[in-house]
């Protein structure tokens, strides 16, 4: 159980050192840090040692309790070759099933593209879990090590990485991948009166997070202006920067909502996630917003009502 969160500078530093530290890992080298990063964080994590003409046996690490079986690719090249992609894949997996096969019902597949999921890697996994629709298929990159990492003691992320700044610092922008939406939305996003009203769905999902009345007033508004990221989306130029986006949110909405009961605070931490803690115009805040309530209509966060759920009426006062 992680005794202390860390605080939101912390976290954007992290990213950052994280990202140096794996940006010159590759080979040897980021199977080794892999498997101390799994060590220090699951208790169960066994990693497998290679021995002789035996090899690792066909697994780089298991996970025991949740029988996951972990394949690293750590290639020397940044952008290896799609045949040398797909052959990587395809052969961790075949010696997997040959010699493991009654050991695990998860395969992850662990790489150090910074950019995210080579699609090549993608292709492979979706044919993979096609042919084999009992087992579970899972991606492990940047994003994934960063959750690992965010859920680890202040100690060990230092004996990790290195030790954190000895002052707090002032952020800007934490989440560089909606930067460009951000951009978007500050150029073409215009304010105006007599928006149409936000659709019933998004309505009662608003209602059943019980937000404040003062903040729910602000998401409101923001939810209007949707469609403009639903623009920018459908004409990106990299057909995979939403869904990395949405992962990414989602991983940190999981986070920050273990850490606070209340809704407001929830989302005040998303919106330092993507704008960090310096402070910034309202109209910097309300693009923020309404990249939240994107993924918030999209059910990438926030809690779903129920089926049938129906908010209770406030009660009337007394003449």
């Amino acid at each position: 159980m992680q005794t202390c969160v860390l605080e939101l500078w912390e976290r954007s530093v992290l990213r950052h050192m994280l990202g140096a530290k794996l940006s010159v890992l590759s080979g040897n080298a980021f199977e080794v840090f892999f498997h101390e990063v799994m060590s220090a964080r699951h208790g169960s994590y066994v990693d497998v040692a290679t021995h002789g003409d035996l090899g690792d046996i066909g697994a780089d690490g298991l996970m025991l309790t949740e029988r996951r079986l972990y394949a690293c690719n750590g290639p020397e090249v940044d952008i290896p070759r799609p045949v040398d992609v797909r052959k990587k894949v395809r052969d961790d997996f075949a010696t997997a099933m040959k010699k493991r096969r009654g050991e695990f019902d998860t395969f992850v597949f662990v790489h150090n593209n910074r950019r995210g999921m080579h699609p090549e890697v993608a292709v492979a996994l979706a044919a993979l879990q096609k042919d084999n629709p009992d087992l579970v298929f899972e991606n492990f990159g940047h994003r994934r090590f960063y959750d690992e990492f965010c859920r680890l003691e202040r100690h060990q992320i230092e004996d990790l990485l290195g030790p954190f700044p000895a002052q707090k610092v002032v952020t800007g922008v934490g989440l560089n991948d909606v930067l460009p939406l951000l951009e978007h939305l500050a150029s073409e996003r215009r304010p105006m009166r007599g928006l149409p009203d936000i659709p019933v769905p998004a309505e009662r999902k608003l209602e059943y997070n019980a937000f404040s009345p003062d903040l729910e007033d602000s998401l409101r508004q923001a939810l209007k202006y949707v469609p403009s990221v639903h623009t920018y989306y459908d004409n990106c130029r990299d057909p995979g920067e939403r869904d990395e986006v949405a992962a990414a949110f989602k991983d940190h909405y999981l986070l920050v909502a273990e850490k606070h009961d209340s809704p407001d605070d929830v989302l005040y931490e998303l919106e330092c996630y993507i704008l960090g803690n310096e402070r910034t115009s309202y109209r910097r805040t309300l693009d923020a917003q309404v990249v939240l309530m994107y993924f918030f209509e999209e059910c990438d966060i926030g809690r779903l009502p129920p089926n049938g759920w129906r908010p209770v009426p406030e009660p009337r006062s007394g003449a």
